[in-house]
């Protein structure tokens, strides 16, 4: 399967008419009717998918539904506020779309003022829109209740690594898009192809256009098809459901009842991975058990973290993959509002080598200057005039959080479904009839059915009979005390190491790097021992790159070392090892980027569910690809 470049889609060329109305001028066609847009859509595609009739009695707890050409987010919009007033309680809305040309948020802003019905959630969607980068963006809203797929790029480039993992998914297909006459290049036989190939039984579609083409293209891939009156002067529109006999086979399950959430699921750790698996399974209506030796007490408990992609000059999976987990991990942090601090990032370019390397990344062109930009040195001493007149990359929306509090908080949030269990660190595991067997050092024996290690560095033991690769590396972090001069930091600097915003009166400085701990055993019980030695690191390598006097008034109070678990290229492992056993594992110094979007990937696949990145970037991040075969 072919690999799908990152480089963002072509903004949309807009232009709004007499009535302050986008209009397409790529396609000369408007987005919406100019006399009521919102009740256009929901005639079209809400009425004509019989909803919300069908949320009352859905024997599924998630309603999906997918559509061709997201425009300004109306039909989400339409079909979200829907959704809030008149579904179950208990039921989750999962929505799926497509977009070759993303409107800027001002362009959307300005479309959508016209629908003040609609204005709350229009706000939210706007806040949370990603970089336009091609792929996959998910968010989640009305806390995880509601899901968003945005799928950035042509659809017929998009749906190949879409489809794979939304076989016999989706309920409802919003077939919308510019009309077939001026965007002939959508509306063709493998979208139709596809529509049937994702839907399951029952699944419908409604469309605005009653073309003859698109009748039976539709009817062709299987589709039974109505023509029915169109909305306002429109004579005609279609709408139609998938024949049952057409219904593609349910994917392999990777157990036994998941829709319904009702086995519980054992996870082993205490980190960002395991918080967010647990968050996110619990959102579904999943029981979890959580056997921890204790809560971010590995490299999930510094004082802070920061949360960054991590880009390339060339079109690299590392660099795909971080596109997508920085959007989702943005968005979903903005949910803990009190813990997610946007004060940017800055990379300085310290040295010629990281001056060289920053100008390829620029020039490469792939990224869209709302992710990242590059900054001469007056403009980096802009953002805090006590940095030095270096050039650097500048990423506007990344920030940080506090690891330890925010781990608390999404374990929190999971409330009554979450049970935790503090245990001594598990060993070993063992395949029994209905699931695991688990022994702790102390004696103790624990059962799982559904089991997911999670454990950070005390994962390599366990994971021993796989025979997978991983590595411990230890790294230190040093606290100074805030001077007045360092207190004026008001975003996260980083360079060899990095050097983060006051809180509570400290900074922190990190972080060693020692790779010679890569083999040595891990105990989740006993703190990593600090070193002097990496203090003064820590500090020395600050004061070398920055070469600003107020590093050299920074005075160390405090140290913590952890373990971070990292794998040889540097992607996690995320995905099932067997039809019972899941793994979160390897996040190295970037997990509070990568663990919201990973856990939706390891809790999707478990459900069967549309997955938020693309199926050839999903098969990098598979456990089984770090297997060693010559042991």
């Amino acid at each position: 399967m072919s690999h799908l470049p990152v480089k963002a889609p072509d903004k949309a060329q807009i232009r709004f008419n007499e009535f302050n109305l986008p209009v397409s001028t790529e396609f000369d066609d408007i987005y919406f009717n100019n006399e009521n847009g919102l009740a256009e859509s929901r005639y079209v595609f809400l009425q004509h998918n019989d909803l919300p009739e069908r949320w009352q009695t859905h024997s599924h707890s998630a309603f999906r539904i997918a559509e061709s050409g997201f425009g300004t987010g109306l039909n989400f919009l339409a079909s979200w506020a829907l959704f809030a007033e008149q579904a179950p309680s208990t039921m989750r809305l999962h929505f799926v779309s497509f977009e070759k040309y993303p409107l800027a948020p001002a362009d959307m802003a300005r479309a959508l003022q016209h629908f003040p019905e609609l204005a709350a959630y229009a706000q939210l969607l706007i806040n949370a829109l990603p970089s336009p980068h091609a792929g996959c963006h998910r968010l989640q809203f009305d806390d995880g209740r509601v899901t968003l797929d945005l799928w950035y790029g042509d659809i017929h480039d998009q749906l190949p690594q879409w489809l794979p993992h939304a076989t016999n998914t989706i309920d409802a297909w919003f077939l919308d898009g510019f009309a077939p006459d001026k965007n002939p290049q959508m509306w063709q036989p493998e979208l139709y192809r596809a529509m049937a190939q994702s839907c399951r039984e029952h699944g419908s579609f409604a469309t605005f256009t009653a073309a003859g083409a698109v009748r039976r293209g539709l009817q062709e891939a299987g589709f039974a098809v109505k023509k029915v009156k169109g909305f306002g002067r429109k004579r005609d529109m279609l709408r139609g459901e998938l024949s049952t006999e057409q219904t593609q086979p349910a994917p392999h399950s990777l157990g036994s009842n998941r829709d319904s959430a009702a086995a519980p699921v054992t996870i082993i750790g205490g980190g960002i991975a395991a918080a967010c698996l647990a968050w996110s399974l619990c959102r579904r209506g999943f029981s979890v058990e959580l056997l921890t030796t204790g809560l971010a007490n590995g490299a999930s408990g510094n004082a802070q973290g920061a949360v960054y992609p991590l880009l390339h000059a060339e079109l690299s999976p590392l660099s795909e993959f971080f596109l997508g987990a920085f959007d989702h991990a943005r968005q979903f942090y903005q949910q803990h509002s009190s813990l997610w601090h946007e004060t940017g990032v800055v990379q300085l370019a310290f040295n010629a080598m990281r001056q060289q390397r920053h100008d390829k990344i620029i020039a490469s062109g792939l990224y869209h200057d709302s992710l990242v930009r590059e900054l001469d040195g007056p403009a980096t001493q802009t953002l805090w005039n006590a940095l030095p007149a270096q050039p650097a990359l500048f990423y506007p929306r990344a920030g940080w959080v506090p690891p330890e509090n925010l781990v608390q908080q999404l374990f929190a949030a999971c409330g009554e479904r979450l049970r935790v269990t503090p245990c001594a660190p598990i060993t070993t595991m063992k395949s029994e009839r209905e699931g695991w067997q688990l022994s702790a050092t102390d004696g103790a024996y624990y059962h799982a059915r559904t089991l997911i290690v999670a454990a950070g560095a005390g994962s390599n033991n366990l994971l021993a009979p796989w025979q997978l690769t991983f590595q411990n590396v230890r790294g230190q972090v040093t606290q100074v005390q805030a001077t007045d001069v360092s207190s004026g930091c008001n975003l996260v600097v980083c360079y060899k190491g990095y050097f983060t915003p006051p809180a509570n009166g400290l900074h922190c400085v990190g972080a060693t790097y020692a790779r010679e701990h890569a083999g040595l055993e891990f105990d989740a019980q006993q703190q990593q021992p600090t070193h002097t030695a990496d203090t003064a690191e820590n500090l020395a390598t600050l004061q070398d790159n920055l070469q600003q006097p107020w590093t050299t008034q920074l005075i160390p109070v405090n140290d913590r070392a952890a373990l971070r678990h990292t794998t040889r290229d540097h992607l996690p492992a995320c995905g099932w090892l067997t039809d019972n056993l899941g793994v979160f594992a390897g996040l190295g110094s970037r997990g509070f980027t990568s663990a919201p979007l990973g856990a939706e990937i390891l809790v999707g696949q478990l459900l069967n569910e549309p997955l938020p990145l693309g199926a050839s970037l999903l098969a990098r991040l598979a456990p089984q690809r770090l297997q060693d075969v010559a042991t």
